[in-house]
């Protein structure tokens, strides 16, 4: 069984990659960077044998979506991953086309688009708009994109550039950097953190949605 997780909405499928990864504990599982290999080491990869005589569970990163228009290399790769028994998850960091797709047969695909009220609401952050916002997304995932968000702006508070932002994404931050002090940005920050930090060991009688409401609230 294929199952590909892509789109511009990553943290959406990463997380959804995790999950699979996490049910999968019992088998053997094997991690491959996509970007570095070729089709012998992925052959070699998926057909070995488990040393222990488990189930295998393959996740590959980024195989497809460095190849552009090289039909014949995705045509292969693809060719090898049809024609394997393993349970196989790839995960792309954006979306891929419709050539690789199509090569895939009847893998399970799953496109993650980044809704628009997810950029409406990092853009201005508000509590009606994360209210509506959590309708349809995890606060966990929420909350995860507003730190990013927020230690960007930091970056580019600070004279660096954040990485993987194409030039409107980069013009569309710089302004809402202006908004803010880098002492704010910093104790936003900070309390996001602290945030994240007391769910995860318990010490917070809230859960993640309030605490974000009332960081909301403040700002």
């Amino acid at each position: 069984m294929i199952t590909l997780f892509h789109g511009d909405h990553v943290e959406a499928s990463r997380a959804e990659c995790t999950r699979l990864k996490e049910a999968a504990k019992g088998k053997e599982i094997r991690t491959l960077d996509g970007r570095s290999i070729d089709p012998a080491n992925l052959t070699q990869a998926i057909e070995s044998s488990s040393l222990f005589g488990t189930e295998t569970v393959v996740f590959i990163e980024n195989l497809f979506g460095k190849l552009g228009r090289k039909t014949k290399l995705i045509a292969s790769l693809a060719d090898i991953l049809n024609g394997s028994s393993a349970d196989i998850v790839l995960w792309e960091d954006k979306e891929v086309g419709a050539t690789v797709v199509k090569s895939l047969g009847k893998a399970d695909i799953k496109l993650f688009k980044t809704p628009a009220i997810i950029f409406q609401f990092l853009d201005q952050p508000s509590l009606s708009l994360y209210q509506k916002l959590v309708e349809t997304e995890a606060p966990e995932l929420v909350h995860s994109m507003l730190a990013k968000r927020v230690r960007q702006l930091i970056q580019i508070q600070g004279g660096v550039t954040p990485e993987g932002l194409q030039g409107w994404q980069l013009t569309r931050l710089t302004r809402q950097a202006k908004s803010f002090t880098m002492d704010g940005l910093l104790a936003m920050y900070k309390n996001l953190l602290d945030m994240e930090f007391a769910i995860k060991n318990g010490s917070s009688p809230f859960t993640l949605k309030q605490l974000t409401e009332q960081f909301l609230i403040d700002l």
